[in-house]
Order: structure tokens, then sequence, then C-alpha cells
């Protein structure tokens, strides 16, 4: 429980505003919120968000090498797609080992993510916002998992991917200059 009350407090927190990023709508949110309260120890749950956090990885991630001018930018973005399509993959072995399905689709919460950014008018602020607070959430959720959960071939997925996340994150911060 106690990692439930940390995980939405900092989602909670995540959903405030961004500059350059619109607010998704409550019932996405409070979709969102409730899986997010499953996924310390439900594995459908996990499942759900990691595989649409991912998907809004990638997702974004292509948009800004077709957008985005700056190297860096376009650097990280590489890589987010290269890390997070091998994190996907792994996921995916994980999840059918343990009989959960993953989803094909990103939850409306992300959809409406990524048409933010899409509709984004200073794009690389917006993508680095996104990227922020889309490994802030990912990193809270894989920690909570990989803790919480009972011992399962994605609970394995959680922990090892874990630090690669966190990885992700200090460089979204950083580029982001947060």
């Amino acid at each position: 429980m106690k990692h439930t009350a940390a995980i939405l407090c900092l989602f909670v927190g995540l959903t405030g505003p961004l500059p350059a990023v619109a607010q998704t709508t409550e019932a996405a949110v409070a979709a969102k919120e409730e899986d997010l309260a499953k996924a310390v120890t439900d594995p459908a749950a996990f499942a759900r968000l990691a595989a649409s956090s991912n998907m809004l990885e990638i997702e974004s991630s292509t948009l800004a090498l077709e957008r985005s001018q700056n190297a860096d930018v376009q650097a990280f973005a590489q890589k987010m797609i290269d890390d997070h399509t091998a994190a996907g993959e792994k996921m995916q072995a994980a999840a059918k080992e343990a009989g959960v399905e993953v989803p094909t689709e990103m939850n409306e919460a992300d959809q409406q993510a990524l048409q933010a950014l899409q509709d984004a008018g200073e794009f690389d602020q917006a993508y680095l916002d996104l990227q922020t607070k889309a490994h802030d959430e990912a990193v809270s959720l894989f920690e909570a998992f990989s803790t919480g959960a009972e011992d399962s071939a994605l609970r394995g997925f959680a922990s090892e991917t874990l630090p690669k996340l966190q990885e992700h994150q200090t460089q979204a911060r950083d580029l982001n200059g947060a």
C-alpha cells in the first residue's frame, strides 16, 4: 500500500501543467490512475501501463526524428526508439510467460499526450517535457512493480529494465535542463 500511495502521488503531481504539453482529459487521467493503483501488484495493469508508455516513447521519438533540428534531441530520440523497441520485445516475452496480454494501442491519456506533442509550437521543448514526465512515471511504475508484485517473469523484466529507464530519465532531465 505504501508503494501505491507513493506512485499515485507522483503520477498526480506529474499531471500538473507543463508549458508546452496540453493536459489530458479528466476521464483519461482517472483511467490511468486506476491502472496505476493496480499496477503495483497486478501484472495485467502493469503490462497495460508499461506497454502504453513504451509506445508513447517510441512514437514521440519517431516524431522527434522527423521534426527536430537539434542533433542532441535527435540522438536521444534514436536511443529511445532503439532501447524501447528492445524493451517492448522483452516485455512481450515476459508477459507471455506470465500469461498476460500486452495491449497494442496506447491508453487514452498517452494518445492525448502524443497529440499535444504533434500540435506543439516549440517542438523540441515539448518533446523534452514529455520525455521527462514519461520517464519519471515509468521509473516510478517499474520501481513499484519490481518490489511489490509477486515473483514472475514480468517482475523480472521490470527489475531488469529499471536501470535503463533511470538512465533515460537522467538523460531526459539533462537535455531538458531540469
